[in-house]
């Protein structure tokens, strides 16, 4: 079994990077209106967020967000490419689902970070 995971984990990690998005194509993808629509989008909920939530919830929020642009946007693409859209569309839609979801986190971090300080 442990032989077994190791040759998937090996497959998924030589996998992965012929996926992943890399600085040429993300160039590439700001030449695309609705891409660069988006990502503008995005952008600005981040902007404003790091202004609003608090120096806790930002360190939090913002690891998040660099783990997502490394391989999470990656992730939520692949999703929306499985159903038939194309690269170019799947990042767009990943990219305008993570502008709405991001003032929900906050919002969740929030919460968690003042649960664990009550518990305290």
């Amino acid at each position: 079994m442990k032989r077994f995971l190791a040759v998937v984990t090996l497959v998924l990690m030589l996998a992965a990077p012929s996926f992943a998005l890399t600085n040429k194509e993300y160039g590439r993808l700001m030449s695309n209106e609705d891409f660069a629509r988006a990502d503008r989008r995005l952008n600005r909920v981040y902007t404003d967020l790091r202004r609003t939530v608090s120096k806790a919830v930002w360190r939090v929020l913002s690891g998040e967000q660099k783990e997502w642009i490394s391989w999470g946007r990656d992730e939520d693409a692949q999703v929306y490419i499985d159903d038939g859209y194309s690269r170019t569309e799947a990042y767009t839609k990943a990219t305008n689902d993570r502008a709405k979801r991001l003032p929900q986190r906050a919002k969740e971090i929030s919460r968690e970070l003042s649960r664990r300080s009550k518990r305290r």
